[in-house]
């Protein structure tokens, strides 16, 4: 008998098999990191959502307390309305820590460089994010954030500073430093809180975040009107896209990181996503509070 052992065949991938087999895994892979960042993109929506959110509620026990709406900022240099909510974000520690007689440039570093998440959206900047390009009037480098209040319709420098007749929710406060009020309530919102804009996602460039000069992506408590308000209106349509100059006045307007819409908190509390090619006169007509002229919900 022959007991020799038999013969054992050892078959293995042939280069042709597994060059296959790499263009297979790197075709699923194409076609699963869109949905991937679709996903992250998507929860990165809702948390902005959920900021304005919390922003809007912020505003109205801030008017619960105070029988009035926050001001835009105080008077040239000073603080503002990202300021005088603070206690009703869970933020009284930092408030704690301001003095809102002092100009911004005068505040704390602690106070200037304190990130804030709630007032961060996701898709732009991460908490405690700090400028690197400073602007004079704001001295050191300070937490940068990314919404701002609507001033109105109009961006022009004496509109978006003072009050005009057509006004937005949150505007300059009457007075200064040392005795001052708001020139807006509730009550002023004649236009309905549901049909007015309040607070959105200020557009800056991508190829100008945390720079405070160009770009004006500045510090949350600034008291610089292009860091704290924005314009919407004729003339100042919602940036289209993140590197939209918005034919020079990109500096004013509002836009997002969140492809086609940018986020807004209503007068009401609620928040809505607009469409970024949104008619620029229905635009103004939402910024203002007090024009009379109002769209349908489904705007």
């Amino acid at each position: 008998m022959d007991y020799r052992s038999p013969t054992i065949v050892r078959r293995g991938f042939t280069l042709v098999e597994l060059l296959v087999v790499i263009a297979i895994i790197g075709v699923l892979i194409a076609l699963l990191l869109p949905a991937v960042q679709q996903a992250r993109e998507a929860a990165r929506r809702t948390q902005c959502i959920n900021n304005l959110k919390q922003v809007g509620l912020a505003v109205h026990n801030f008017h619960d307390t105070f029988g009035e709406l926050p001001p835009s900022r105080v008077q040239y240099e000073y603080l503002g309305w990202s300021a005088l909510l603070l206690p009703f974000m869970e933020q009284g520690n930092l408030y704690d820590q301001i003095d809102m007689k002092k100009k911004y440039i005068d505040q704390t570093a602690a106070v200037q460089q304190t990130g804030i998440s709630g007032y961060v959206c996701p898709s732009r900047h991460k908490s405690g994010d700090l400028t690197q390009v400073v602007q004079a009037i704001n001295g050191a480098n300070g937490a940068v954030w990314d919404y701002a209040s609507v001033s109105g319709p109009s961006g022009d420098n004496s509109i978006i500073r003072q009050l005009r007749k057509e006004k937005g929710m949150l505007v300059v406060a009457d007075g200064n430093k040392d005795k001052y009020r708001s020139q807006t309530d509730f009550a002023s919102v004649t236009d309905g809180l549901t049909n007015t804009i309040m607070v959105g996602e200020r557009h800056v460039q991508v190829q100008n975040l945390r720079d405070e000069k160009t770009g004006h992506d500045g510090p949350i408590l600034s008291g610089w009107a292009y860091t704290t308000m924005r314009a919407a209106g004729p003339d100042y349509p919602l940036a289209s896209n993140k590197r939209d100059d918005v034919d020079g006045v990109a500096h004013l307007v509002f836009g997002s990181f969140h492809p086609g819409t940018v986020n807004f908190v209503m007068g009401d509390g609620s928040v809505r996503p607009i469409q970024v090619n949104i008619d620029e006169i229905n635009l103004g007509r939402l910024a203002s509070c007090n024009d009379g002229q109002t769209l349908s919900a489904d705007f």
